[in-house]
């Protein structure tokens, strides 16, 4: 069947990476960057602004205990409902839906278990990703790569039995660069164009060698004007308690070539004893609520009242009063944040078709380094 998306439109930035572009993906169509939003932050009578909306994405994870509960009970059909009913409050006809899975073992998944998670994507994905398999891919080698290579290609296959949608190719950022190539062209091979780049938690700057390499392999291949670049779970970078606000390297990877970020669905592994101490807290929120500041491109600690009134602004679709009331709901600053990384990609995606060049105005940004700017450029040069 047909793998293809297609790609119109394309303008590159003449000082940097940062790209815009129409992606078609079936009958659908999204301008980039993009924000993808995660629907599992929404939160019942709050709406985002449709101007930042076309791309939505549920994450589900799986381990060997949990497949073997759905296979054998009704759970399969709860969790159809579980997923359909979010695409279905969230989402309109014309937005793009995307269904991620993970299976969380130490293995790779046997071929009942991918021929579930693939179907699971599948059913509620106009673009179908492959499963994830982090911790599988955090220990790759010469020795097992080719290994992982076959369960891509049979998940592949599994999915090309019966299939009229597009299929994204995920590449763990964890695996050694060596292996980059190899595992795109299994995706070339067959077809596909569309790829998702997990981060596993870490930060664009931990695999600045790892995406050079990517992008020198896409560009070898002539695919660098007809692919779609996803990226999920990208991490944000860490906000310690002696700042108030730390620089916002996400929404920089668009400089890096990505088209589309996602959400952040990396679970911390904790203790049952740090686990109760940070329950039993009365700060237990204080280390992972963050404003972000499209302004400055900052992250802001949202402990003080004063902090979230500063960084508020107009075109906030969240009320600042429940916003205020932030330690109630932790999913209050990531919807907030949400909305206002989607208002900063669509103003790139004006300021690529207009002034066809980046880097001064991110030079204006206060929480923007200068050695970030100089990798953006170096980026384009090299």
């Amino acid at each position: 069947m047909n793998h293809e998306i297609k790609i119109k439109d394309l303008i590159f930035a003449e000082d940097s990476h940062y790209k815009t572009e129409n992606v078609k993906i079936g009958s659908k169509i999204f301008s980039t960057p993009i924000k993808a939003l995660d629907l599992k932050k929404n939160i019942t009578d709050i709406s985002v602004n449709q101007k930042i909306k076309g791309i939505n994405e549920v994450y589900r994870i799986f381990n060997s205990k949990s497949l073997n509960n759905v296979q054998t009970t009704d759970r399969e059909q709860t969790i159809n409902n579980e997923v359909n009913r979010l695409f279905k409050k969230y989402s309109s006809d014309d937005e793009v839906n995307i269904c991620f899975t993970e299976f969380e073992d130490i293995r790779i998944p046997n071929e009942d278990e991918i021929e579930y998670l693939t179907n699971l994507s599948y059913v509620h994905s106009d673009i179908t990703p492959l499963p994830m398999l982090p911790k599988v891919s955090k220990n790759i080698t010469s020795d097992n790569f080719n290994e992982y290579n076959t369960f891509i290609k049979k998940a592949i296959d599994t999915i090309e039995v019966l299939n009229n949608k597009p299929i994204m190719g995920v590449i763990p950022m964890s695996i050694p660069s060596t292996f980059m190539p190899m595992l795109l062209k299994t995706y070339t091979d067959n077809g596909i164009t569309a790829l998702c780049l997990d981060f596993q938690g870490s930060t664009v700057g931990s695999s600045l060698t790892k995406i050079r390499a990517l992008v020198k392999s896409i560009k070898k291949q002539n695919l660098l004007e007809k692919s779609f670049i996803y990226s999920i779970n990208l991490g944000a970078g860490k906000l310690p308690k002696t700042k108030e606000v730390v620089p916002a390297k996400d929404i920089l990877s668009f400089g890096y070539g990505f088209d589309a970020i996602g959400g952040q669905h990396v679970r911390k592994k904790l203790s049952p004893e740090v686990r109760a101490k940070i329950l039993s807290s009365k700060n237990m929120f204080e280390n992972s609520l963050r404003l972000f500041n499209k302004n400055d491109y900052g992250y802001y600690r949202a402990t003080k009242k004063e902090t979230i009134e500063g960084v508020y602004p107009k075109d906030s679709s969240i009320p600042l009063a429940i916003l205020e009331k932030i330690k109630s709901n932790s999913n209050v600053d990531k919807l907030f944040n949400q909305e206002q990384q989607g208002f900063e990609a669509v103003n790139l995606r004006t300021i690529i078709k207009e002034d066809h060049k980046l880097l001064s105005y991110l030079n204006k940004k206060k929480y923007v380094e200068k050695n970030d700017i100089k990798m953006l450029e170096n980026i384009k040069n090299k």
